[in-house]
């Protein structure tokens, strides 16, 4: 069965091979979930519960949506597959459970409530075929509309670190998103893409048009090749390798921790 892509995928690749290797060929559960990443996905969650709501004509204001977060949060933490690890030191789970509340009362507070597009979906889930015939897929945090009937992908960060611009893994990652929206929406002539960094209150935007479009497709299928033509996978030690799951079984050299069995 041929193997579907993801923007995480590749880049997972590019990182670390070995990294890839564990999660996408081996089939190695991650030992742990980093404290980071958990949030990060809790926040996500509130933010599409917000949305749907609004959809469905129920407004909820900045203190339900801190409640909703905390709920989540709390219950996330209880039935996690997998530990959820602090690797900073000097930090706490409330430390860490405060951080998210704070992103979501400040993001309701300065974005949402003021936010006038229109939203198509949240968590829009696509898959489509690219140049060579390779699958692609994605979930894109948020699809709207904006004046003129244009369409607006939106993805939210609440990494600690941001770029000056649009530009890197997640301006890239967005327009992989516009390659697949092209196709779904074949009317589109132009997009705009759009990133908000949650933790800073900022954000940064491009508007994309089809062949702008259609040279990153051939860009992403290039990466892809090179994902499926490889045969070695060697790990790629660095300043992340704290947060890898996979730092137990790995021989990098900045492996930490007893190994499991």
């Amino acid at each position: 069965m041929p193997t579907t892509y993801s923007f995480s995928r590749v880049t997972t690749f590019e990182q670390c091979a070995r990294r890839f290797r564990y999660r996408y060929i081996d089939g190695v559960q991650e030992a742990f979930q980093s404290v980071e990443g958990f949030v990060g996905r809790q926040v996500h969650s509130t933010l599409e519960w917000l949305f749907a709501e609004r959809v469905a004509g129920r407004e909820q204001n900045a203190e339900q949506a801190v409640a909703y977060y905390c709920d989540i949060w709390d219950t996330g933490v209880k039935e996690a597959g997998s530990p959820v690890k602090i690797i900073r030191e000097g930090r706490s789970y409330e430390d860490y459970r405060l951080d998210g509340a704070r992103m979501v009362e400040s993001f309701h507070k300065n974005d949402f409530a003021g936010d006038c597009l229109e939203t198509v979906a949240v968590e829009h889930h696509f898959t489509v075929e690219l140049d060579g015939g390779h699958s692609f897929q994605g979930f894109i945090d948020r699809l709207a509309r904006g004046p003129g009937d244009r369409l607006c992908v939106i993805d939210y960060k609440t990494s600690k670190n941001r770029p000056r611009s649009f530009s890197g893994k997640d301006a890239d990652q967005l327009r992989a998103y516009a390659v697949a929206l092209f196709k779904e929406h074949p009317d589109s002539e132009e997009m705009d893409l759009r990133l908000d960094y949650l933790r800073h209150g900022t954000s940064f935007g491009q508007t994309i048009d089809r062949p702008q479009a259609r040279e990153f497709e051939t860009v992403l299928a290039d990466r892809i090749g090179s994902v499926e033509t490889s045969t070695v996978y060697p790990p790629v030690p660095g300043r992340l390798c704290d947060w890898c799951g996979y730092n137990d079984i790995c021989e990098g050299p900045r492996r930490k921790g007893p190994a499991r069995d």
